[in-house]
C-alpha cells in the first residue's frame, strides 16, 4: 500500500508494476522465498524482517527508521540484517536504528544518543565508547 499510486492506474492496481517491484525487492534484499507469492509467515524471521523493510524501501526515503531491526531472530539472520544495514547507509541511507542490545548499538552505529525518561541523556561518537559509559549515562549515574 505504501506504492499503490505508482503501481496503479485508474484505481487498479497493475499485476505486472507488482510483480517487478516484489522481484526487484527480493533480488535487492536477497529475501529467501520459494515463490514471489509466498505467504511472510512461511518464511523465517530474517527474512520475515526483509520483507517489512522491502515494503518501506520502494517508498525511496531518505531516512528509515528501524526499530529494533534484530529482536527475536537467529544470529544468522542477525549478522544478514547487519549487513543490509550497512548496505542501506553505503547507497546513501540514513539509518536510524533503535536497539536494547549494547554490542548490536556499539557495532553499528556511528552515533549513539542514549535516552532517560523520553529525554536525550547524551549523545556520543561512537569512537572508543564502551558499554559502561553507555549503561551509566542510561542509569543517570555521573561518572
Amino acid at each position: 500500500m505504501p506504492i499503490y499510486k505508482r503501481i496503479s492506474s485508474n484505481l487498479l492496481i497493475s499485476n505486472a508494476k507488482e510483480k517487478a517491484e516484489a522481484d526487484r525487492q527480493i533480488a535487492g534484499l536477497r529475501i529467501k522465498t520459494p515463490t514471489r507469492g509466498a505467504l511472510a509467515s512461511s518464511l523465517s524471521g530474517g527474512n520475515q524482517q526483509k520483507i517489512v523493510i522491502a515494503k518501506w524501501l520502494a517508498t525511496a526515503p531518505k531516512v528509515i527508521i528501524l526499530d529494533e531491526p534484530t529482536k527475536g531472530i537467529d544470529i544468522g539472520s542477525k549478522a544478514a540484517v547487519h549487513g543490509f544495514m550497512a548496505e542501506l547507509v553505503a547507497q546513501g541511507l540514513s539509518v536510524i536504528m533503535v536497539s536494547s542490545e549494547l554490542p548490536e548499538i556499539l557495532g553499528m552505529s556511528d552515533r549513539i544518543v542514549v535516552m532517560r525518561e523520553g529525554l536525550v541523556a547524551a549523545v556520543f561518537d561512537n569512537k572508543g565508547l564502551d558499554a559502561e559509559t553507555l549503561v551509566r549515562t542510561a542509569a543517570g549515574i555521573v561518572a
